[in-house]
């Protein structure tokens, strides 16, 4: 079940519940019992995925491939797009 983290508006208490999504706004404040509040998002450490943003590094081993590909194809352009790093 997925957890969910909410902002008291009425006493400002941060709290987590686990729930289903259909049951998020049938919480009650753990303090102050008020049905008034809003979805936290917590600020900290994020994961970011280089892949899904588009950075694409080249490793080693792939640099290498890159190369034969290049030294069996003369007319291509890749030898010296891989000069260039």
């Amino acid at each position: 079940m997925p957890s969910y983290s909410f902002k008291c508006n009425d006493c400002y208490t941060i709290f987590k519940v686990n729930c289903r999504i259909d049951d998020r706004q049938n919480q009650l404040c753990p303090s102050c019992k008020s049905k008034s509040y809003e979805t936290y998002h917590e600020g900290g450490n994020v994961v970011i995925d280089s892949v899904r943003l588009g950075v694409r590094t080249i490793d080693n081993g792939f640099r290498e491939v890159l190369s034969k590909i290049a030294s069996n194809n003369p007319k291509s352009n890749l030898a010296s797009k891989l000069s260039r790093r």
